[in-house]
This record gives C-alpha cells, structure tokens and sequence, in this order.
C-alpha cells in the first residue's frame, strides 16, 4: 500500500470512527475568522499572494480546455485566495468554498489541503477518494509551500478539477510550480534583505551618494546628500539633479565620455546659506559593456579647509612665539641697563620730566616684552583645589581700586553652592583681572560692572560672567577677539586676550561673548568641575 493510499485510509477511519461525519452528508466550510482577521492575514500574505498568482496563472494558461480552480490557504487551512474557471462553481457553492473558509478535516472530511499540511507533501484525491460523496465528481490536488528560511510552512497551492478530467501528472504539475513560487519567495527574500542593507549603508555613511540612469535620471539620492546639497529627495525626484549643477555637470560628463573622475574640488553653493567646498568622484557603471548609469560620491570638506587655516594661523602665532621669545631675550638686558641708568640720572639731573617720559616708554618696552615671553611659552598650569567665589570675591576687592579713578563700581553675586574645582588660581585670576580691566575701561564716562557665579549641574562646569554697560561692540569685533595684536583700545597691542585665552583652553575652559554696539558687553567663562 502507497503512503498515499494509508494517508487516506487513515483520514477516512478518523471521520468514520472520531468524528461520526455522516459521507452522504454535503460538507459545509465554515468562517472561522472575523473580518478584520481576515484582512489582516491577507495583509501578511500579500507579497505570497502575487507570487503564486504569477506561477499559477501560467499553469492554468498550460492547462487550457481543463476546467481548474485554484485554492491558495495559510498554514492553518484558512482560505486567502481563489481564481480560475468558473465552470465548475456549482460544485465551490455546494460546499460554500469563499475566502475565508478553513478547511478541517473534522468538518469537511477527507480533503487534500489538510492532509498536505499534515503530512507536509503533495496530496491528491480523485472522486472517492475523498469521504463524503459530495466530493465524488472532483479531484483535488494540493502542495504544501514555505517561504521562511527556518522551512516553517507557509500554506498550501491546490487545484481543484472535474473528475473527467483528472490525471496522474496534474500533481507533479503543481509540485513543480510550487518548487519554482518557493525559489522566487526565497529569492524576494534576499532581495528585500540586500535592499535593506544597501539601505542602511547609503544612509548611514557620511557621503553624499547620488546614482542616476544613462539619461541623467535620479535612481538614488541618500540622507547625506540632502544635508550637503540642503536640497531635499523629494525635490530632486521632482525636478532632478540639475538643481546641484555643480554635480549635474560631472555626471554628464561621465554618461557621455565614459571616463571617471576622482578627486574634483567643487564649491557648492547653497540656498540661504554659505558655499560649501566638497571633494567629488563619480564613476561609469557599466551592464554588457553599455554605460546604463553613473554614481556620484562627495564629501563636505569645508570644515577641513577651515581646520587647514587654523593650523596655518596657529603655525603663524608659533613663529611669532618663537620670534618673541628669541627678541626678549637679546632685548631683555639692555632694557634693565637703559632703565637702572636713567633712574640714577633722575637723582642727580634736573631734566627729570624728559627723563620720566623716557622710562615710561622703556617700562612699556619691557611690558611688550614679557607678554612675548608669555606668549611664546606653552601655558604651564599647577591645578590645586581653589574655592572660585573666593578667589572672585578677593579679585573683585582688589579691582574695586580702580574705580574710584573711574566713576565706577563692581558688584559681586556668589553662586549660592560651593564651588570648587581643580584650577592654578594665579592664572585664572589673571585672566579674571584682564577681563574686569577690559569691562571698566570700556566705561570711560562711569558705569557698574556686575560679576556673577553659577553651578550649572548639566554641563558639569562653573560659569563666571562679567557684564558692563559700556560702549559694547559689533559682531565683527567680536568674531575677532582673542587673535594677536587685535585690540579695540587706543594704547592697546593686543596680547593680553590671546594669553588668557590660551589660559582659558590649558584648564579645558571656554569663553564666550555677548555684545552690542552701545549696550555694553557681557564675558562668559566657563570652568570644568
């Protein structure tokens, strides 16, 4: 006896002897799920659904003047699709056969779509094979089908004919055509996993990807692409790249000659905003030897070539460091001879106002050249444990002698918590005095200088600011603070800002600035915990 014949001997004692079906009873397929179930399953179903529609919509082609009805389930027996020749619909309405229907053996008796889900291989049942009788003019063949890559079963592809015309290769018809919907959901699979990595690696790489067909028509247009050219997809799958014509003209190039091009500068200039500089390759893609494409990557090199001018500027103050340190010393000894000199000659000659006019010059002449010598060494810190209210409130005592020349006053507001940090005192107070200096000179007719301190717990760092109601400055000034012999005073050289500055970056600190032209000026510090 074949395993086919013990499946259905084996079915038929079950309805007989477990389920008492009665075989001359017409058998009624039952709704076993709600609409919205239903939905639901086709939903999940969908892309399956097209796959074996394709597949047997060509059997059936193959199979004309052979009345077929094509039956497509889930891996329960739920009944998600049916098509072909409505000629035998008579025998789909007897047994109420509809989407949505669930085939059980319980209920309907010996039926191919559950023995093939049972025993998990191709099942016909011609005429009395089957246990009611109702079933008696048709035969029925069913190949279960997986689609996942741990081989679970997806469901079942049947076909359902007229007695008359049932035949042995019917089912290795429909094996056969389930093998090829297995290999083509397999390999959408693949794809759609391809297509998801491919996905993620365009859209994650800081480059900007554009990839076109041989007309120059956008195929791909990634997430960094829009940052840089801050022209969206939707934009470009609208109007095409032209709106980037600083690429549009690399790409057709390449289409039309076919040679690549690497390394190009081009400057990118963008909508409400400054030009970016960017690197630019883009290549031939090539099927069979035609061009049917080109791929275009660039990257925003503007912040490199504005870190190129910082380390050109920084290799500039180097030098002059250098040069500083070389001249203070040659100039260092002389200085102290011409001043001890001219001290002696202010006791015993009575030309002393030319004298003091002389010194002071020569004092002056020996500031300039400390702040080189400064200025020219690397900012050696001693951090030790430093209360920073303290250290303002004693800065701010010793500033307030210089008010009183000027009409001014200083007023201190201490952070309510305790705020202390690993800092060299000596240098941030140093710094602290140059800025107070700065904010009671820029008040020449009178004004109030307001130093406050703060615990800002988010960022983890004391925040010092010094505000005056002074003459402020514009937004250019300000860009330029903090570079060597910049200076908005009069008698200024412009180096005290540099070396605080430099002090400010030794304890890992920042500064910052807020001003206005004539509503004064605001300096903020900001010191690690």
């Amino acid at each position: 006896m074949s395993s086919f014949e013990t499946y259905i001997e084996n079915s038929k004692r079950n309805c007989s002897e477990l389920y008492g079906l009665d075989p001359e009873a017409t058998p009624k397929l039952k709704m076993k799920h709600t609409q919205e179930e239903l939905e639901q399953k086709k939903e999940i179903f969908s892309s399956v659904l097209d796959v074996v529609k394709h597949f047997m919509q060509k059997l059936i082609y193959y199979m004309d003047g052979t009345p077929t009805l094509v039956i497509i389930t889930d891996h329960e027996g739920c009944v998600l699709d049916i098509y072909g020749d409505p000629s035998i619909k008579e025998m789909v309405d007897a047994i109420d056969l509809r989407v949505g229907v669930r085939f059980i053996e319980e209920e309907v008796g010996t039926n191919s779509v559950t023995l093939a889900l049972r025993h998990e291989e191709p099942i016909a049942l011609k005429g009395t094979d089957h246990y009611q009788q109702t079933l008696s003019g048709v035969a029925c063949y069913s190949a279960p089908f997986t689609y996942s890559d741990e081989g679970g079963l997806g469901g079942t592809v049947s076909t359902m004919t007229l007695i008359d015309y049932a035949s042995q290769f019917h089912l290795g018809l429909l094996s056969s055509a389930v093998d090829s919907i297995e290999r083509e959901l397999q390999l959408q699979k693949q794809n759609q996993q391809l297509q998801l990595l491919n996905q993620v690696l365009i859209n994650s790489t800081p480059l900007g990807i554009v990839m076109t067909d041989n007309h120059g028509d956008v195929l791909e247009y990634n997430t960094a692409a829009e940052e840089i050219t801050e022209v969206s997809k939707e934009s470009i799958d609208d109007k095409g790249i032209g709106q980037v014509k600083e690429i549009q003209v690399y790409i057709n190039q390449v289409l039309e000659h076919g040679q690549k091009v690497e390394n190009q500068e081009i400057t990118l200039e963008v909508i409400d905003g400054p030009s970016k500089e960017c690197h630019l390759d883009v290549f031939p893609l090539y099927s069979e030897g035609q061009i049917i494409g080109a791929f275009a990557q660039f990257r925003d090199m503007t912040q490199y070539h504005e870190l190129q001018k910082q380390v050109v500027e920084s290799e500039k103050l180097s030098a002059i460091g250098k040069l500083g340190t070389g001249l203070a010393h040659e100039i260092r000894n002389p200085l102290t001879s011409i001043m001890g000199l001219t001290q002696l000659l202010q006791e015993n000659n009575q030309q002393n106002k030319y004298l003091e006019i002389i010194n002071d010059e020569l004092e002056r002449m020996a500031s300039l050249v400390n702040q080189f010598v400064i200025l020219g060494k690397p900012t050696d810190i001693q951090r030790e444990t430093c209360d920073v209210n303290k250290l303002l409130t004693n800065t701010v005592e010793l500033m307030k002698s210089n008010t009183r020349l000027q009409n001014s006053s200083i007023t201190f507001h201490p952070s309510q918590f305790n705020l202390k940090t690993q800092i060299d005192p000596s240098k941030i107070k140093q710094v602290l005095i140059n800025f107070i200096k700065n904010a009671l000179e820029a008040m020449p007719d009178g004004g109030e200088v307001v130093v406050d301190s703060a615990l800002l717990e988010e960022t983890e760092e004391v925040h010092i600011s010094i505000q005056d109601n002074g003459e402020g400055m514009t937004e250019e000034e300000v860009s330029q603070l903090g570079k060597l012999f910049f200076t908005t005073k009069e008698s200024g050289i412009g180096m005290g800002l540099p070396i605080c500055f430099d002090i400010v970056k030794a304890h890992q600190g920042r500064v910052e600035y807020d001003s206005q032209k004539g509503q004064g000026t605001c300096v903020h510090l900001y010191l690690p915990v």
